[in-house]
């Protein structure tokens, strides 16, 4: 075995410390964030020992009862050997594991994988000599351009439940956080008793006290969350938990959850079976429509309980490497989801989650983020700066307050220069249990006919001021909205109730140059109160691609207008950005009843459905399409070559022919069907495609965003 290269130590004592691991930092990002420590220690300094404010639940309902507090003790006392456990003296372990580094959208796309690594770990304790993590194996692909170094301890085990003192991210993110099972920890932490239960660990059952856990002062750094502990050894089973604001020490951090799971290994130790973290970062002062995740999930696989003498440990805990040519050589990867995918993300967000909402109830609603309350807000980057037809340039900006744990309220308000009237718009947000309740209203929004959407904010913008068209078909309204959106299984459903005003919008501006802007197309105005029904779901891998279905239903009566609209959609996307060949597809089918007005027709044609064809020239109230490309891989991550290819149809009946007549729309008159190849640039981010309706068509140039990157532009 080569030499492995070191990393990291920490040795024995009170509070673990660190030593950074070597990567490239910029001189002044660190001259800028040693100023920010240094404040933020003098300013600890100088309220070192503020008025403890205590939680409104506090010494009631089981916080700080007797029985509660003489199981921490006892198991404070088992903790002082490591693993709970006197008779274990060493150990070798073997494991494996994804790291993740995501971008989360939000409500625009939810998460997208940036990069993934895959980790093989060779691992070995002993009582003495402490521990040394040998990383043998890694593999990392990157779906967009990154420059992510992660901490060491982003890439390997917490050895023995973190010890006496929390840290993570080697200090950077949340530091010297006393445990809640360490000396000292039941005159700092408040503790109830939820539960005594049966757990299944493995093929054996275990009893277990569920205990809750929260600082006695809301405003000092400390742990909250859940403990199990077995009934006899009292050693911890299960940690699964979020912090305090106070604990962390990085700004931009917004929230770190963990969740440590340990296994009666040989139904004799408590032995680390998976570990998981989540780090999720935002802009400091700034709440834009996208922030980052990282994601660790590690699995044991195997244990060796009587393993030869440890000779390489050196009585504290270290993590090496094997030189970077063996790691991507090693060929003994033992699961299935050791394959590069993305697909895994809306199963740990929906974990995370859970550990995160959980936290809040414990810490009684409060708000237990760690980036600022009050930040500026963009609900897209659009909303910022953008041109469109029907309303010139447009300037925006708003803010977001974080009023407490699950409850959020968003304003908006922009101003269009040649439309010369303002745009706002307002959503609270409160969670209640799983549920997601949002109340919301605008006025003058711009908003697509649609309903499929076909070009990235940005290339709208362009689109407006160069060429004359911003591949919206736009019309205002003015409304309120109450929403409950909420986990269902595998899927997620939303239900919102709207009433709105709608408006045909105008043609207000122009371009840059001599290009004659499209015409904006009249709609009826009125009244449309209005349900909105929607059904969501994420899928694992099959034939090449991960899979995405959602089915949305808009039931209207009384106002204006009487209808129904249904869409159902489905999307295919690469699961291994690094595959040489990949092929990707979406669409959808769409029906309507009763009588749609001009801004409920499902528009078809052009960039998004059928290219080749213009703009929707097509609409009805019967409509499908489906659009497939295969790429591949001509100068990684460069370059890649595409050939792709659509059809599209729409049918116009008495449900929709008065509406088309007036909006100038046309059924398709059969299936049309077109053909292209193109280019896909910089990770897949940026495509150029020259495609060609083959029924009367015409040759058109599309430049376009991936749509997994398109919504929050």
């Amino acid at each position: 075995m080569a030499d492995e290269q070191p990393l990291f130590r920490y040795g024995p004592t009170a509070a673990p410390r660190f030593i950074r691991s070597a990567r490239p930092t910029p001189f002044l990002l660190a001259l800028v964030g040693a100023c920010q420590l240094g404040v933020a220690s003098v300013a600890r300094a100088q309220d070192a020992t503020p008025a403890c404010r205590r939680y409104s639940d506090a010494g009631t309902d089981g916080w700080g009862a007797p029985r509660a507090l003489r199981i921490v003790r006892e198991a404070v006392i088992e903790r002082r050997e490591a693993y709970s456990d006197s008779t274990l003296d060493a150990f070798d372990a073997y494991a494996e594991g994804h790291v993740d580094f995501l971008a989360d959208f939000g409500d625009f796309g939810g998460e997208q994988t940036v990069r993934t690594d895959r980790i093989a770990l060779q691992l070995e304790w002993s009582r003495d000599g402490g521990s040394l993590q040998t990383l043998i194996g890694r593999r990392n692909v990157t779906w967009a351009p990154t420059r992510i170094h992660y901490h060491i301890d982003h890439l390997s085990l917490v050895m023995e439940n973190f010890g006496p003192a929390i840290e993570v991210g080697e200090g950077d993110e949340v530091k010297d956080v006393l445990h809640p099972i360490a000396e000292g920890a039941e005159d700092f932490y408040e503790y109830r008793l939820v539960d005594s239960m049966a757990v299944m660990v493995g093929p054996h059952t275990s009893q277990v006290y569920r205990i809750e856990v929260r600082p006695a002062c809301q405003d000092d750094p400390g742990v909250v969350g859940t403990l199990d502990l077995d009934y006899e050894s009292m050693a911890i089973a299960r940690m699964a938990a979020s912090f305090t604001p106070a604990a962390y020490v990085d700004p931009t951090v917004s929230s770190v959850s963990l969740e440590l799971e340990n296994g009666w290994v040989s139904r004799r130790w408590w032995l680390p079976v998976r570990q998981r973290v989540e780090i999720r970062r935002q802009i400091r002062w700034m709440d834009l429509p996208f922030s980052t995740t990282i994601r660790s999930n590690f699995e044991i696989l195997s244990y060796d309980l009587d393993p030869e003498l440890h000779y390489r440990l050196r009585g504290d805990h270290r993590v090496a490497a094997l030189p970077q040519k063996e790691l991507e050589r090693y060929a003994g990867w033992q699961r299935e989801e050791m394959r590069i995918t993305g697909e895994y993300a809306p199963e740990d967000s929906a974990r995370f989650e859970k550990v995160r909402r959980q936290a809040i109830s414990i810490a009684a609603g409060r708000y237990l983020g760690g980036s600022a309350r009050l930040r500026f807000f963009l609900p897209d980057l659009s909303s910022g700066v953008r041109y469109r037809r029907a309303e010139g340039f447009l300037l925006g900006g708003g803010a977001a307050w974080r009023a407490a744990g699950r409850t959020s309220l968003y304003g908006w308000a922009g101003y269009a220069f040649a439309r010369e009237k303002p745009e706002a718009a307002f959503e609270l947000r409160q969670g209640v249990g799983q549920l997601t309740l949002r109340l919301g209203g605008y006025a003058e929004r711009h908003t697509d006919i649609g309903p499929f959407p076909a070009a990235a904010g940005i290339i709208s913008t362009f689109g407006a001021a160069l060429e004359g068209d911003d591949y919206v078909d736009p019309y205002f309204r003015d409304g309120a909205a109450l929403s409950v959106s909420s986990p269902l299984g595998s899927w997620t459903g939303t239900v919102t109730a709207v009433w709105e005003r709608q408006r045909s919008a105008e043609l207000v501006a122009g371009t840059i140059g001599s290009a004659e802007p499209r015409p904006v197309r009249p709609i009826s105005d009125g009244t449309d109160p209005h349900l909105d029904l929607s059904l969501n779901r994420h899928f694992g891998s099959a034939l090449a691609a991960v899979w995405s279905v959602a089915f949305r239903s808009q039931l209207a009566s009384g106002g204006d207008f009487g209808y129904t609209r249904w869409t159902a959609s489905v999307q295919a996307t690469p699961p291994d950005p690094d595959a040489v060949w990949q092929w990707e597809a979406s669409g959808a089918v769409a029906l309507a009843t009763g009588t749609l007005p001009e801004q409920r027709l499902i528009l078809l044609g052009g960039r998004g459905t059928v290219p080749g064809y213009g703009f929707r020239p097509w609409g009805g109230d019967q409509a499908f399409f489906a659009l497939a490309a295969v790429s591949r891989n001509v100068a990684a991550p460069w370059l890649r070559a595409r050939v792709l290819g659509a059809l599209g149809w729409s049918e116009i009946t008495t449900v929709s022919r008065e509406a088309a007549d007036h909006f100038g729309v046309e059924n398709s008159a059969g299936v049309r069907p077109s053909v292209g190849a193109g280019v896909a640039l910089l990770w897949d981010v940026i495509r150029v495609d020259a495609v060609r309706g083959l029924d009367d068509g015409e040759w058109e140039w599309i430049v376009s965003v991936n749509p997994a990157w398109r919504m929050p532009l």
